[in-house]
């Protein structure tokens, strides 16, 4: 006779949270290799109704202190691509993962863009060497 025991080591409330920011961090990650250190670049990420990755697209490329992440510009790659949902990804050379007064203000007016076309900015993500900081999770 066989008898089957299941007992997990590690307790689900121990387990590490992969979260929806912690995966997006992984498959963008490499698009930023050659500019991590010395100019800004905006990346999105787009995805369908399921959060299913359609594309990745560069927004634009800044310099040491900046880069601009045009709404128009962003919108119409959605429609483009048929996507309903999108994650905003810049890095900062400097390595600060902590947003700016300016990175705060184009995300609040992404999200309200995309509202009024149905569709959803789920998060704006500033990249690092070795971590990320995400908008939503940082609780703004």
């Amino acid at each position: 006779e066989v008898e089957i025991k299941y007992k997990p080591e590690v307790k689900p409330k121990d387990r590490p949270r992969v979260t929806m920011a912690m995966e997006a961090y992984k498959l963008i990650r490499p698009f930023f290799e050659g500019c991590l250190y010395h100019h800004e670049e905006a990346w999105v990420m787009l995805l369908n109704t399921s959060c299913k990755v359609l594309g990745v697209a560069r927004l634009s490329v800044g310099n040491q202190e900046h880069t601009i992440i045009d709404p128009r510009t962003t919108l119409q790659l959605m429609i483009k691509t048929n996507a309903v949902n999108l994650i905003i990804f810049h890095n900062h050379p400097s390595q600060s993962l902590a947003f700016s007064p300016g990175d705060i203000k184009i995300t609040k007016n992404m999200m309200e863009v995309c509202k009024l076309l149905n569709m959803n900015c789920l998060d704006h993500i500033i990249v690092g060497e070795d971590g990320y900081s995400s908008y939503s999770e940082e609780g703004y």
